[in-house]
């Protein structure tokens, strides 16, 4: 009996101690998803309504593997499988449908570049993909070590893509980069100079080693400062005959420019009486979850896949989570 009694006490005292561990141990609040997630979750949702039957994306101009690049971005960033999104059982995959026309997408630096960086954010190998080595591709534009392209956007797809695929960036291709800035602080594309275009060369030069306090950062930085609209946004460029409202594009680029840079969006300093980057981003979302270029202008499907991974806070190259 004596023997029965001192098992049921020592179970008793087993009980109060858990009982109090549990009492006295810290209760870790729920991480509530940020504005940012919320806001992303809900674009995603859209954008499955808008994949075609053959795996891509269309916005009724230029070729669907560029935006269905940005949306294979826009998935690996929430965390996200591509190879996963079809239209229906047994329809082409998005991975599928760059598979089966990357070949005539990538003619250049800048789209060869540009699926290399998505090929590697959804886990696949760019040096066979489709059957085709997009990495000798890419490499076949150099005209000499380091110079992929005469402009801005296609030499830092090439810087991306490198950095991507785990190949050398040669010093030279940074140097060649740096020589594009213009006196203002920008880069320019073949439309002139443009917010979009500094965003993209920011992303590069950092993921090819240059220092994120360097003239050239801080000289395009300075140059972001002056285009920030009093929403908080970013237009394409002003000053500009075509206006200079605030778009999704453009305010998503900068953003993704800023955290690459180590800035953030929401600080004090790219805020404006009317809000800052972030919360200008969020205002152009539709209650259905899509992002418009500006409200009710543009298209939907790419402003919605190029804000997701500035709304996540990812920056280029994307690393796969596979």
């Amino acid at each position: 009996m004596r023997k029965k009694q001192l098992y049921l006490l020592a179970a008793l005292a087993l009980i109060i101690a858990l009982l109090c561990i549990s009492a006295c141990s810290p209760r870790v609040p729920k991480t509530q998803p940020s504005r940012g997630q919320q806001a992303a979750e809900k674009a995603l949702t859209w954008l499955r309504t808008q994949l075609q039957e053959d795996g891509s994306f269309n916005i009724g101009f230029g070729h669907p593997a560029g935006v269905t690049c940005d949306a294979v971005l826009a998935i690996v960033a929430s965390g996200g499988d591509p190879a996963t999104w079809r239209s229906a059982a047994g329809k082409p995959s998005l991975m599928d449908y760059l598979a089966a026309n990357g070949n005539e997408y990538a003619m250049d630096a800048a789209t060869t570049g540009k699926l290399i960086v998505t090929v590697v954010a959804a886990g696949l190998d760019p040096k066979n993909f489709g059957g085709i080595n997009y990495v000798d591709r890419l490499q076949s534009f150099a005209s000499s070590k380091g110079i992929y392209d005469p402009g801005s956007v296609g030499q830092a797809w090439a810087i991306l893509a490198l950095k991507a695929a785990g190949q050398e960036v040669p010093a030279e291709a940074l140097t060649v980069l740096k020589s594009y800035q213009l006196e203002n602080g920008a880069w320019a594309s073949a439309f002139g100079p443009d917010n979009d275009t500094v965003s993209c060369v920011l992303q590069a030069l950092v993921a090819g080693g240059e220092p994120t306090n360097s003239p050239a950062i801080r000289k395009a930085l300075a140059f972001f400062l002056e285009q920030q609209n009093d929403d908080g946004g970013f237009p394409a460029i002003k000053p500009s005959e075509w206006g200079t409202d605030t778009n999704a594009n453009s305010t998503a680029a900068v953003i993704m420019a800023l955290y690459a840079v180590g800035e953030k969006p929401e600080d004090a300093k790219w805020s404006k009486a009317g809000g800052n980057p972030v919360t200008a981003l969020l205002a152009l979302q539709a209650e259905d979850g899509k992002i418009e270029f500006q409200r009710g202008v543009g298209s939907p499907v790419m402003a919605t896949v190029q804000a997701i991974p500035a709304l996540l806070g990812k920056t280029l190259p994307l690393r796969s989570l596979r």
